[in-house]
């Protein structure tokens, strides 16, 4: 594990240096309590076996104060490590979720939507044990281990001495504990990964699951998944745990070693009642210590891991945006010798021409995977071309600032993203003031205004996750009147209409003749059939335009 993954780890408990302060002086306060504990058995012993008659009544109350120094210590200590821990995990949620926002959309072609969900739901939280409660352990066991320490020097440095013998072993234990633990807590986040993966993909794809009969299929890939991530976690235990027992076992020996030379008044050590019960007290007392700071090493390894994955996320480049310019976007696009390929894989793209003029309709036609829709998340800049150049009013697409050139394209493609909101949030989706006026003209124009007028709460229905609650042909007209409500000069239809049935179509259809009026318009779609209107007709085929024209010189 790289030293710098730790000391960025660290860096999001000190954003809570004060939290983490008063922390210290409550865990400061609980270890010193516990020593003064065996302290006033020393003394109490002492008083019992000597001639004084005169008790001190301080000495008897004084308990109560060590015990509540110790109640507010271990209160104060817990609590304010706590804000720490949630703290961080709130950060990294935060920074996690963010800089999903800002990754290009090849980031997410290569990686699972379940791993992703499962880093800012579960990962962070194993990074908070590392930054949180293995800070908590360390500050309040290692107190408590060098005051006891220090406490067993002053009441005899040779008994001392011999006591820790065993440490050198002790710490070999961990070192190779700690080893094993670290390979293990990186399979545990790919496991769990998986889990999540599996699950999400469940209940996004319940219907086609119960349609296939494919119940067996899916609880095979989920108890495989489920499985792998047991076992990880069994063997995390169990390498964590055996390391315990023998640094117990370890500790008695060395307990032993010094009875035997305590009581034998070996090598010139002899000791009185109350000091001999004091030492093994304070010495019995470190064996907790001692077993809880073996066990910060599974805790540090497993946080450690999961920070390795969530700042290899936040590591990421995000997309380029170097352009500054907002001219206004009049709507002509040209694409010139334009070429592209993904990150690994054949070329997609090959030697695209074509010019769209201001208002006009132009469709691209042509079979799966000849590189429609490629060319149409080219515009927006999802991707990046690979050479040539992409113009929209004769400016170079990447000369324009991201936001402004995506505020300027709407997109309506086959299976619109909804979000489990209002209809009016649906709809004026981005917009923090809606525009009552502009929203209702929106549904008009789209055909919504009928349906949303039938619901309860007409425009702040809600209409469930991915917009459940709504038929197809009603999930589409939304997203056509979010793109009225977007009002951009250029206008994508990916495929809009391909999984309506007939009926729905032709709805929708009257809906998108209305969006495109004065409005750059690029239609995606596999039959020539459907876009007889166009302008112009583009046909892909491999990547290649092989043909152009009108629908009657194409037919």
């Amino acid at each position: 594990m790289k030293t710098g993954s730790l000391r960025r780890l660290l860096g999001y408990t000190f954003r809570y240096k004060w939290s983490f302060f008063i922390s210290v002086v409550g865990f400061i306060s609980f270890a010193y309590a516990d020593i003064a504990a065996v302290e006033w058995i020393r003394r109490i012993i002492g008083f019992i076996n000597s001639e004084e008659e005169n008790f001190s009544s301080f000495l008897a109350l004084s308990l109560i104060l060590i015990a509540l120094g110790r109640g507010v210590g271990f209160f104060v200590g817990n609590y304010f490590m706590s804000r720490v821990g949630f703290g961080i995990v709130h950060d990294l949620r935060a920074e996690l979720f963010q800089k999903l926002h800002d990754l290009p959309k090849s980031y997410f072609d290569a990686n699972q939507s379940g791993q992703l969900i499962n880093r800012i739901t579960f990962t962070t939280t194993q990074v908070s044990g590392a930054a949180s409660n293995a800070v908590k352990t360390l500050i309040r066991e290692g107190f408590l281990l060098i005051g006891l320490f220090v406490y067993l020097l002053i009441l005899n440095f040779k008994l001392t001495l011999l006591l820790i013998g065993t440490a050198p072993l002790i710490a070999l234990i961990v070192y190779v504990a700690g080893k094993r633990l670290k390979k293990l807590a990186k399979k545990i986040q790919t496991a769990m990964g998986d889990v999540t993966h599996i699950a999400s993909e469940a209940v996004d794809g319940h219907v086609e699951i119960k349609s296939f009969n494919a119940q067996e299929y899916e609880n095979s890939r989920f108890f495989e998944a489920n499985t792998s991530n047991k076992n990880q976690n069994l063997k995390l235990e169990a390498t964590g745990n055996m390391a315990t027992p023998i640094i117990q076992v370890l500790v008695s020996i060395s307990l032993s070693i010094v009875a035997y030379f305590a009581l034998g008044a070996q090598l010139g050590i002899s000791l009185d009642a109350e000091t001999f019960v004091a030492f093994f007290t304070a010495a019995g007392l470190m064996a907790k210590p001692i077993r809880q700071l073996s066990n910060i090493n599974m805790i540090v390894q497993k946080g450690l891991a999961a920070a390795n994955e969530i700042f290899e996320q936040l590591d990421q480049e995000v997309e380029s945006d170097l352009g500054d310019n907002k001219d206004i976007i009049e709507g002509n696009i040209e694409f010139d010798n334009v070429n592209f390929s993904y990150e690994t894989g054949p070329q997609v793209l090959s030697d695209i021409s074509f010019s769209i003029n201001k208002n006009e309709t132009v469709a691209i036609v042509g079979k799966s995977g000849s590189g429609k829709s490629t060319i149409a998340n080219l515009i927006p800049r999802f991707y990046n071309h690979s050479s040539g150049n992409i113009l929209i009013d004769g400016t170079p697409i990447s000369e324009f600032s991201l936001d402004y050139l995506r505020s300027q394209i709407s997109i309506v493609n086959q299976s619109p993203s909804l979000f489990n909101d209002t209809i009016s949030k649906n709809i004026a989706y981005g917009d923090d003031e809606i525009d009552v006026d502009k929203l209702k003209e929106s549904a008009k124009l789209s055909g919504c205004s009928e349906f949303i007028e039938d619901l309860p709460n007409g425009y702040e229905s809600d209409i469930g996750d991915d917009g459940v609650l709504l038929s197809g042909g009603q999930r589409q007209r939304l997203a056509i009147a979010r793109a009225f409500y977007k009002d951009s000069p250029i206008i994508i239809l990916d495929e809009a209409t391909s999984a309506l049935d007939t009926e729905s179509e032709l709805i929708v259809q009257e809906a998108l003749e209305k969006l495109i009026i004065d409005r750059t318009t690029i239609v995606i779609a596999h039959r020539l059939s459907t876009i007889e209107n166009a302008s112009k007709i583009i046909v892909l085929d491999n990547g290649s335009i092989v043909e152009a024209g009108t629908h009657s010189e194409l037919i």
